[in-house]
Parts: C-alpha cells; sequence; structure tokens
C-alpha cells in the first residue's frame, strides 16, 4: 500500500521542523498534519531541550490524554527516532501501551508521518504478511525503535528477527505467486485434455482426479458428468474415520486429502477435506456430501469433524453439535 505525499508543501513542512530542531527554544512547538488519506491524524511536535524534538501523534477525531504524554518519535537535527508505528491507545480498548513488538505491523501512525514528505524515501508497501519500508533502496519490514536520518538513511541495526520476518514476507509472496502460476498451468491443460477427448471421443487421457486441476466451473461439471462423483472421490485418498447405523441406514465418515491450489500430481502438499457418506433411501444411490472439518461452526482450522453423529447435526443444523433423530408423526 503506497502514500500519496503532498508535494506542494512537504518542504515547507520539511523546513519548520528542521528550523524547529536546530535553533527552537525550549516549549516552543510545531502542529503537522498528515497527508491524503490521514488527514485525521495531527502531530504534536514539541522542543524538549536543546536537542531534542519530541512528537505526539493523536487522532483529531478522537480525544484520548495518555496520547499527549507518550511520544512515539523523538526528533533530533541529525535524525529520527520512530518509538512507535501506533497511537498508544485503541477506541475498543481504552488507554493501553500498543506494543511494537512484532515486525511488520500495520504501524498506521508511521505511515501517516511519512506522508508528510518530511523523510525522503522510495517505498512503504504491505507485502502479504506485513508493512516493508524501503529506506535508501533497503527494504525492510517495520520494526522499533527504528532510528533514520534526515535525508532517509536507515541508522538502526536491523534484528535478526526483522531480517528474518522480510525474508519470510518475499518467500511467502513467492510462492503465492508460484502455485499460481502451477493453478494456471493445471487448468490449461486438463481444459486442453477435454477438448482433445471430446474431438476424438476418447477420454483415455483425462483422469478423474483432474477434476481437482480446474479451475474453470464449466469445465470442471463436464468432468462430474462424465465421471461420476463418486468415481472421482475414489480417485482422491481417503480413510472412514466413523461408522454408523442411524435409523437403520448406514452411514459413514470420510477424511480426503485433495491435491492442494492445482498442483502436479508428483507434489505430495495435500489439503483435508471431509465427506459423509449415505444411501439415499429414495433412489439407492450412494450420496457423498461436504461437511465441514471444524465441528465447532469457527473459523478454526483444527480438524474436530470426527463422527458421523456430528456431521449429520451440522447437516440438519442442530444447537451444539447434538444430532436429533427426526420423530414420526403420526
Amino acid at each position: 500500500m503506497s502514500i500519496h505525499i503532498d508535494k506542494n508543501h512537504n518542504l515547507d513542512k520539511r523546513d519548520k521542523l528542521r528550523d524547529l530542531a536546530i535553533s527552537g527554544k525550549q516549549g516552543d512547538a510545531l502542529s503537522l498534519y498528515a497527508g491524503y488519506g490521514y488527514k485525521h491524524l495531527a502531530f504534536h511536535c514539541v522542543k524538549m531541550g536543546s536537542k531534542t524534538i519530541n512528537v505526539y501523534g493523536f487522532d483529531r477525531g478522537w480525544y484520548n490524554r495518555i496520547d499527549h504524554k507518550i511520544p512515539i518519535i523523538k526528533i533530533t537535527k541529525d535524525y529520527f527516532t520512530f518509538i512507535s508505528g501506533n497511537f498508544s491507545h485503541s477506541r475498543q480498548h481504552g488507554y493501553r501501551q500498543i506494543k511494537d513488538d512484532t515486525p511488520g505491523n500495520w504501524s498506521y501512525t508511521f505511515r501517516g508521518f511519512l506522508s508528510l514528505g518530511i523523510i525522503p524515501y522510495s517505498g512503504l508497501r504491505y507485502l502479504r504478511n506485513g508493512t516493508l519500508v524501503n529506506f535508501s533502496d533497503k527494504e525492510v519490514a517495520t520494526f522499533y525503535p527504528m532510528k533514520v536520518d534526515w535525508d532517509g538513511n536507515l541508522l538502526s541495526r536491523i534484528p535478526k528477527k526483522v531480517r528474518a520476518y522480510t525474508d519470510k514476507c518475499y518467500k511467502d509472496d513467492r510462492d503465492i505467486k508460484n502455485a499460481a502460476a502451477r493453478s494456471n498451468y493445471g487448468n490449461t491443460r486438463v481444459v486442453r485434455l477435454i477438448k482433445e477427448a471430446k474431438e476424438l471421443g476418447n477420454w483415455d487421457k483425462v483422469k478423474p482426479i483432474d477434476t481437482f486441476n480446474l479451475t474453470n466451473v464449466a469445465k470442471r461439471t463436464e468432468l462430474i458428468e462424465h465421471f461420476g462423483m463418486e468415481t472421482i472421490l475414489e480417485s482422491v485418498p481417503n480413510v472412514c474415520i466413523d461408522k454408523d447405523v442411524i435409523d437403520g441406514r448406514k452411514y459413514e465418515l470420510l477424511r480426503f486429502s485433495f491435491p492442494a491450489s492445482n498442483i502436479r500430481q508428483s507434489d505430495t502438499t495435500t489439503i483435508p477435506a471431509t465427506y459423509l457418506k449415505m444411501i439415499n433411501p429414495s433412489t439407492g444411490e450412494t450420496c457423498v456430501e461436504g461437511v465441514p472439518n471444524n465441528a465447532g461452526k469457527s473459523w478454526s482450522r483444527d480438524i474436530t469433524m470426527n463422527t458421523v453423529k456430528e456431521a449429520l447435526a451440522w447437516r440438519d443444523g442442530d444447537l451444539d453439535n447434538v444430532y436429533l433423530e427426526p420423530v414420526a408423526l403420526t
């Protein structure tokens, strides 16, 4: 996420702040207002002594006394020291000092200060996992305290955990781009095979598992109609984790390992999926219905759907994951 800088006024702000740092007297103050996208942020700069300016950041529409007591930046004639990347409060939790221990955090106040254009810099962006700032061609995840000179040179030693976090942002970005490329390759390959199969009337080169390489929904539907859902699922590794007989009907809870993100079949990366297998009492056909991996109806990635009754409870919308057997009405 880039930052817009008001180039018509940034030099004036920079000159005033530097004059305050060099020749200002104790108690002199200067108020600065952030640029486009951060207009509600204000920074109050107070000369504390002969060498240091304390900068207090606050939301112009949300008064909090602690914001006027705890500085977020200290400035001298030689450098800026960013103590914190955020306010010391939040609307939800009242007064509290926000910790900036995690590299690459959102650093909203830091972004607002950079939007003033006082410090020359080449970029700031959010890359997959965190905020990366670029000072003098050195891109690194945000961390605090962070010391930068007036020309935009990073003076602080970059901690080991920050370097590792920055590398992780790059790696995750590469992995996601590579996965997208593989996904596109897999989809294109199977679409071509389906076209050839229809033209030649020979489907030998198309396999049931190819269904999971398709991102094209219409083509995926063609394969499901051609092979049948049960045949497709049989082509995927799975285990039966629970069996039950309810009201004279047999049920099985199956756990599948699907190919992840359309990766080539030689890749062993998989994702789990849970299905309920049953007999349709009306037609006698075997039906397989997808159910969530998590029985607790939460965003947790823990796999807790482990019984047929839990799956039936989810399907029927029964509360507390307790399956209520239907009662025949007379």
